[in-house]
């Protein structure tokens, strides 16, 4: 049997795509997985059940787990990525996932006021005081020099997160990457809400992706309630979701040529950044794109004018866009200290499962827009990088820039002036999951509703498997060179750490 049939196996669930597994039933299943290559997406907990969610043929299938006495068979044997979401689950409601690959704590580290805080029965507050101490693994200290690292609080713009670096003749030879500073809480503040709220919050999950988070929640609420948004309401979404791709990926963009030592170029992709910005701020009501969408519709100050927008958002483009793209691929040495550097080879892709532009730009096909309702007839494979690099993973941002704006100018063309109008959602008890094509990768959210409110959210976002990346690559790689190397991965540590 397949992984797949083993789920099919189990109990049905009120969830079609969900079925309910016997412990016996999970192992074989995890025995599977290390032969089969059905796509995990994630698994989390809710103080009862553990919950494993796959995705074969871009649809979901998801096997449940009961606790027993506090314990489940882990999946990090057979899916690596799968440790950060057992050391979640272990952090937060202390269930532990035996035969685990990694047990080290990845978001509490002792200075909680409550240790294991959405079980049933908290446990007591960790005893730390003060910055948090870090002990690298025993192995950091056979592959040289472990040094203080890098992050989180230099006065810089890194994320928060601490790297320990393992050096030896200037070359990072082993790292290690400890989060939890910018745990919000983010799981607790979900549970129980109005649906409104939990929109909004989805918003601020990821700074530079708060479209991609909203359009999921509302996707997947919307498949919870049996319903489907119409074919306008999904063409600007499109609009939406490329807006926020062209402005993040300038944004990046920005941050590595400034790591680089390029300040001109990147003062040109802030300044176009900041062009488009302001001629969509007063249409969309917000220069972040936050809270511009809603369950069954959208949440814009002038939704009639969206339209006009992209195509005045194009007309900027087409003036500035070419002389931005000459001028990075021309600047004295900036592709030349790029090219080479953080190479993400197939191994480390097949192993942590990234998508996103990572992978694209190492010759990936794994764009999530070609299934995505609304991108019909708009989008269109593009991607010809193979590299791997960091000089791969700009210049495909760049191209991805102007592929964006080309969907804008065919929004533009097609959008009416009824703004799609939006669907009444019938709040009914139900699960329903949503995935986008956020500017890095896939996002994907599974949603309970219960009573009219929001029971329980999973988010899986880009930022686990980034961080797998993030540590691969470094060993071979220069001290100096870690800032550049997490932002052209785009290493976010508060999206990771909720």
């Amino acid at each position: 049997m397949n992984a797949a049939s083993h789920i099919w196996a189990g109990e049905e669930t009120e969830t079609p795509w969900r079925f309910r597994l016997q412990e016996m039933a999970w192992r074989d299943l995890v025995d599977a997985l290390k032969q089969d290559d059905l796509p995990f997406v994630g698994l989390w907990c809710d103080g009862t059940d553990v919950h494993a969610l796959f995705l074969p043929d871009g649809q979901p299938l998801a096997a449940t787990l009961a606790l027993e006495d506090g314990r489940y068979p882990a999946l990090s044997p057979a899916r690596e990525i799968s440790c950060l979401y057992e050391r979640r689950i272990y952090d937060l409601y202390g269930a532990e996932g035996m035969w685990a690959t990694d047990v080290r704590p990845l978001l509490d580290h002792d200075v909680w006021s409550s240790s294991t805080p959405l079980a049933e029965h908290p446990g007591a507050g960790g005893g730390q005081k003060g910055l948090i101490h870090f002990q690298p693994a025993e192995y950091m200290y056979h592959e040289g020099d472990v040094t203080d690292g890098w992050g989180p609080a230099t006065g810089g713009m890194e994320p928060p997160l601490h790297v320990a670096l393992a050096l030896r003749e200037g070359r990072i030879r082993a790292a290690e990457t400890v989060t939890g500073y910018a745990h919000r809480g983010m799981e607790l503040r979900w549970r129980n809400s109005r649906v409104e709220d939990a929109c909004k919050l989805s918003a601020r999950v990821a700074a530079g992706q708060s479209v991609a988070h909203q359009v999921a929640f509302c996707l997947a609420v919307e498949a919870a309630c049996g319903e489907q948004v119409g074919q306008e309401i999904r063409l600007l979404r499109v609009a939406l979701l490329e807006l926020e791709r062209i402005c993040h990926h300038l944004f990046l963009l920005a941050d590595m040529a400034r790591l680089a030592g390029a300040r001109l170029v990147a003062s040109g992709c802030m300044g176009l950044r900041e062009r488009l910005i302001q001629e969509a701020a007063p249409i969309t009501g917000s220069r972040l794109l936050m809270d511009v969408c809603v369950p069954g519709g959208l949440s814009l100050r002038h939704a009639t004018q969206m339209g006009d927008m992209c195509g005045r958002l194009c007309e900027v483009a087409e003036r500035d866009y070419p002389a931005l793209l000459a001028l990075w691929q021309e600047y004295p040495g900036l592709s030349m200290q790029l090219a080479g550097m953080g190479k993400v080879t197939a191994d480390v892709l097949e192993r942590i499962g990234l998508d996103g532009p990572t992978a694209r730009a190492a010759g990936w096909d794994c764009d999530g827009r070609r299934i995505m309702p609304g991108y019909e007839g708009i989008w269109r494979f593009t991607s010809g990088r193979q590299g791997g690099t960091a000089e791969d993973r700009a210049m495909l941002l760049l191209e991805e820039v102007g592929e964006s704006l080309r969907m804008l100018d065919e929004v533009a063309s097609r959008s009416g002036l009824t703004a799609g109008g939006s669907v009444q959602l019938s709040m009914q008890d139900g699960e329903g999951t949503g995935m986008v094509e956020s500017p890095w990768g896939g996002i994907l959210y599974w949603v309970r509703l219960r009573d009219g409110r929001v029971e329980q959210v999973f988010a899986r976002n880009p930022s686990s498997a980034a961080l797998l990346a993030f540590e691969a690559i470094l060993p071979g790689q220069q001290p100096d060179d870690v800032a550049l190397l997490a932002r052209s991965l785009d290493i976010n540590a508060a999206a990771l750490d909720r």
